[in-house]
């Protein structure tokens, strides 16, 4: 399945620990989000593939708009990717919903990844990055940015208020029947 989405933003992908204090201490790893609800994660540490780990995924516009989200999203299955002697060169998260974001990857041809990874020693990262895959920077995720992303989701959990006053009753329940389906008539007059 290949989700096409609305927001169409640089976006990072940061794979967290949900029992740290805060975005920056629960950083484990950088992913790549390549479809509405799988995150490439290349080059997995071992924190990453022990079965016991608590994570999930954040995913949050570089420039941390407050208009574009972040998201949290659970990971409802981890696929390994390794060559049988090897420590895995990839691993992918499904996410438990589909992010609203557009992937971040280009097209590849399978063939000419595999020779990429051969001739970067393993490194998926920079057969990526050679193959123009990826954007050169999209592995930079540091504390300041976690840190900053942390408090745009919090500021974004709070909901927001809006206070209508009108001159009357009928006014009010006026302005009250435009918003919702069970007062007759609805909607604007």
């Amino acid at each position: 399945m290949c989700v096409d989405t609305a927001n169409r933003a640089e976006i990072r992908v940061s794979i967290q620990d949900r029992r740290a204090p805060d975005r920056a201490a629960g950083h484990l790893a950088v992913g790549v989000l390549i479809d509405g609800d799988q995150v490439l994660v290349p080059n997995p540490s071992k924190q990453l593939l022990d079965p016991h780990a608590d994570l999930e995924v954040v995913i949050f516009p570089a420039s941390l708009e407050e208009r574009l989200p972040v998201e949290v999203a659970p990971v409802w299955k981890w696929r390994r990717f390794a060559l049988t002697d090897q420590a895995p060169v990839a691993v992918i998260a499904s996410l438990g919903r589909t992010s609203g974001y557009s992937s971040q990857v280009g097209r590849a041809d399978s063939a000419a990844l595999a020779k990429a990874i051969e001739g970067a020693g393993g490194d998926l990262w920079e057969a990526l990055r050679r193959l123009d895959i990826v954007a050169g920077d999209i592995h930079v995720v540091d504390d300041d940015l976690l840190r900053r992303a942390g408090e745009l989701e919090q500021a974004q959990r709070e909901p927001r208020r809006a206070e209508h006053r009108f001159g009357s009753m009928r006014e009010l329940t006026g302005g009250f029947c435009i918003l919702f389906c069970f007062c007759q008539p609805h909607g604007p007059r």
